[in-house]
């Protein structure tokens, strides 16, 4: 490889290839900028070299998820796919603006919840009606999914679910869904709603707070992890 940190930032790993792996397999590495060969004996400063990019790999680490956090402080979107209902701003990519495609779906929906239906009814109204499911507008993301033209529009509880408690529609933002408590953590850690921080924002409410708190009162949400 170019130098050690291409054969990876986690100290521990890497010194275990190295030491063991390699040896024991008859593997023979070389990291060319770093002078490190395998098939020598100068390889002492190897495990310093490893110890230093797992430090550089945490800072940067930090630093990015620092930023985007602050983003997220001060009410700008982050994701990298706007929310069904939204689109992003072609002059600001942290910046929803309604999506006059899909919006009316979205406040459909929260009609049909103040009427009193449950999740499972709002669900099969839709397929009933012919809508689209989120998932026919994002092919490039979710095209996978469509295996049927009737797939589009059978909508699952958990979507209705995700649109009716997302605090979004209301004008609002979650700061944070998920969270890493360290940097080698592969997976993010699920936050539960009680314990997450909701901000106002500067895009477009798509139904207003009355109507958001209602169906919140209303409605009986059972799965916690679908949001």
């Amino acid at each position: 490889t170019k130098d050690l940190s291409r054969l990876g930032r986690n100290y521990l790993q890497t010194g275990t290839l190295i030491e063991d792996f390699f040896p024991r397999h008859g593997v023979r590495y070389i990291a060319m900028n770093d002078g490190i060969d395998t098939m020598r004996e100068n390889n002492d400063i190897a495990p310093f070299k490893n110890i230093l990019n797992e430090m550089y790999s945490k800072d940067i680490s930090k630093k990015v998820h620092s930023s985007y956090l602050l983003k997220a402080q001060q009410g700008q979107f982050t994701g990298c796919i706007a929310p069904f209902g939204y689109q992003k701003d072609p002059e600001d990519k942290n910046h929803l603006i309604a999506d006059e495609e899909t919006a009316p779906t979205v406040r459909y929906i929260f009609q049909l919840a103040l009427q009193g239906m449950g999740n499972n009814k709002i669900g099969k109204i839709l397929y009933e009606q012919k809508i689209p499911k989120p998932a026919y507008y994002k092919p490039e993301y979710f095209g996978k999914f469509l295996v049927k033209e009737d797939d589009a529009y059978n909508w699952k509880q958990e979507t209705v679910i995700r649109i009716l408690r997302n605090p979004l529609y209301k004008g609002y933002f979650w700061v944070q869904k998920y969270d890493k408590k360290h940097f080698k953590q592969e997976t993010r850690g699920y936050i539960p709603m009680s314990e997450r921080t909701i901000i106002p924002s500067d895009h477009e409410a798509l139904v207003d707070e009355h109507t958001w708190d209602t169906v919140q009162e209303m409605a009986v949400f059972q799965v916690d992890r679908w949001v």
